[in-house]
C-alpha cells in the first residue's frame, strides 16, 4: 500500500490518535454511602470521600468488624450508569471472596476492581480475615480505566457484603467518567 495514494486518510487518522492520548480525561470519585446492617458484626469509623489537593479525591473507608474471624465472605458487585436515575450496566457479578483471592482469574471484570482498590487497602489475602478492613488515600487514576473502555458518564458501583450466610452491609461509590471528548 502506498501511502501517497491516501495522504488524508491517513493523516486524519494520525490526528485522531493524538487528540485521543491528549485528552483531558476525568475520572474521578464523586460521591460514597456506606451502610452496615448488623452494628453488632460491624462499625463504620470512617466513610468518606475528602479533596487531597487540587482535582484530586481520596476515598478512605475504615469498617470495624466486630466478630473475627471472618471464614466466609460473598461480595455482589453491580455496575451502574445514570440514564434518568441509575440504570444496571454491563455487570452483575457475585463472587465468594476467599475462593476469588486464591483464582483471581475466574472472574476479569471483580479482579479488575480489586487491582483498583488493593494498593490502597489492607485487603491483600486470602480468608480468614482478623482485622478491620480500611481502604485509605484511594485515588482513582487514568489507568485504572484504560483497560474497560467504558463511555463518559456518571457510574456507580454497588458492593452487597455477606458473611456466614447473612448480608451485612453495602457500600455505593460513585464515578464521573469524561473522557474530554465532550468539554
Amino acid at each position: 500500500m502506498n501511502l501517497n495514494y491516501y495522504p488524508i486518510g491517513v493523516w486524519s487518522y494520525v490526528l485522531l490518535i493524538l487528540l485521543i492520548c491528549n485528552s483531558d480525561a476525568l475520572f474521578k470519585f464523586t460521591n460514597i454511602k456506606c451502610i452496615c446492617y448488623d452494628k453488632s458484626f460491624c462499625e463504620l469509623k470512617r466513610c468518606e470521600l475528602k479533596l487531597l489537593s487540587r482535582g484530586i479525591v481520596g476515598l478512605f473507608l475504615h469498617a470495624q468488624a466486630n466478630q473475627l474471624p471472618i471464614n466466609t465472605s460473598t461480595c455482589v458487585l453491580t455496575l451502574y450508569r445514570r440514564f434518568n436515575g441509575y440504570r444496571p450496566f454491563l455487570y452483575n457479578v457475585t463472587v465468594d471472596v476467599c475462593s476469588f483471592l486464591k483464582n483471581r482469574k475466574r472472574f476479569p471484570f471483580f479482579n479488575l476492581v480489586y487491582d483498583g482498590i488493593r494498593n490502597f487497602s489492607n485487603i491483600n489475602h486470602s480468608c480468614p480475615y482478623n482485622h478491620d478492613i480500611i481502604v485509605n488515600r484511594m485515588v482513582l487514576t487514568d489507568n485504572m480505566i484504560a483497560k474497560v473502555p467504558v463511555p463518559s458518564g456518571f457510574y456507580k458501583l454497588k458492593f452487597h457484603l455477606k458473611t456466614d450466610g447473612l448480608w451485612r452491609g453495602e457500600v455505593e461509590v460513585h464515578v464521573e467518567v469524561n473522557l474530554g471528548f465532550d468539554r
